[in-house]
């Protein structure tokens, strides 16, 4: 078994092979235990969503990452931030690096490469997105709604900030929210 990079290999190779595109990045390092203390550290980079697929890349010639989870998030402006998270070097006893990487992606140009091809589990966490907020992924083969009903109208996102009427839109089969919350 070979020993896992530091933070510090990690961040260089990522600079090196994003450059300029890399745009910030934050080491967070946490103390664990009572009697052994541990240290975990945590890198978390801010990129050019352009640079996506390639950083992606990157992690897997260091290791083959876990994937934590991916999201999204619509502020209600012009983008929605996109955060990805990944642990490096896992399967090595108190050796996984956390890699999150972070970006906004515009909302006029909602599209990102999928992972599937390198990660198989990413297929999940791209449908929620794709379903939720609207973010196609090119390459990504089951485009199925997960949680949405089949008949759900194309182009209604239940996440999305500027989205208006997604609540009519809701089948009730029993009792509204609202008819519970005020105990009828």
């Amino acid at each position: 078994m070979r020993e896992p990079m530091s933070v510090e290999e990690v961040l260089k190779r990522l600079q090196e092979a994003l450059g300029e595109a890399l745009l910030s990045h934050e080491v967070r390092e946490y103390t664990m235990g009572v009697r052994r203390k541990r240290t975990y550290r945590e890198l978390w980079i801010e990129i050019d969503p352009k640079a996506f697929r390639r950083a992606v890349e990157v992690m897997f010639e260091l290791d083959y990452p876990h994937l934590h989870f991916i999201t999204g998030e619509d502020d209600g402006g012009d983008s929605l931030r996109m955060v990805y998270s990944f642990g490096l070097f896992w399967a090595i006893p108190w050796g996984e690096l956390s890699v999150t990487m972070r970006f906004n992606l515009p909302k006029d140009s909602l599209v990102l490469p999928t992972i599937t091809d390198l990660m198989p589990g990413a297929e999940t966490n791209e449908r929620e997105i794709r379903e939720m907020l609207g973010v196609e992924f090119e390459g990504l083969k089951n485009k199925r709604h997960l949680f949405l009903p089949d008949d759900w109208p194309e182009g209604k996102y239940p996440w999305r900030k500027d989205e208006y009427g997604v609540e009519d839109m809701v089948k009730h089969t029993h009792k509204s929210v609202n008819e519970i919350r005020r105990g009828e």
